[in-house]
């Protein structure tokens, strides 16, 4: 079980360093959009835009169209992948804990499959609407359903570990 800490650990707090730089850009560009900061730059006659790198001219995100639909969902993809990365280290924080199958535990893995299953269905209704780039959200969407799945089967798992350990600790 040391093996598992060591590794649940090493990957919690790589789950932790991908999932901050996301969250940050989501908030840097809200930053920029809500008070039209000097780093939200439109392009090519307002069509397109770019947004620099804080307090330079560096170019960090060029963005397609200047409508809100991509708008917001350029910001809720990066948000919500910083969020997956969060909730995922969440998951490897439960393998570090002393005691496995903990209610804990049981609402990380929920949470996370609930994510997994419910998330990319809206963003795949938005894409078809729009015809936009539909075949990689449907691999996308096809991929989380795969990891929900996972996470669901895990989820029950440790529900049942759970009341397996409770009765235990009732019987001792």
């Amino acid at each position: 079980m040391k093996r598992v800490r060591l590794i649940a650990t090493c990957l919690f707090y790589f789950s932790r360093v991908l999932a901050l730089p996301y969250l940050a850009t989501a908030a840097y560009c809200i930053i920029c959009f809500l008070f039209r900061t000097d780093s939200l730059q439109p392009i090519e006659d307002g069509k397109r835009f770019v947004i620099t790198y804080p307090f330079t001219d560096t170019r960090f995100l060029i963005g397609d169209t200047y409508e809100f639909y991509y708008i917001f969902e350029m910001i809720a993809f990066i948000a919500l992948y910083g969020i997956f990365f969060w909730l995922l280290g969440n998951i490897f924080k439960t393998f570090r804990g002393k005691k496995l199958f903990t209610q804990q535990g049981v609402r990380r893995l929920s949470i996370f499959y609930l994510l997994n299953f419910i998330v990319p269905l809206p963003f795949l209704i938005g894409h078809i609407a729009y015809s936009y780039e539909v075949e990689i959200l449907v691999s996308l969407s096809v991929l989380h359903f795969v990891l929900g799945v996972f996470a669901y089967f895990m989820a029950v798992i440790f529900k049942q570990g759970l009341n397996l350990q409770t009765e235990q600790d009732l019987y001792i």
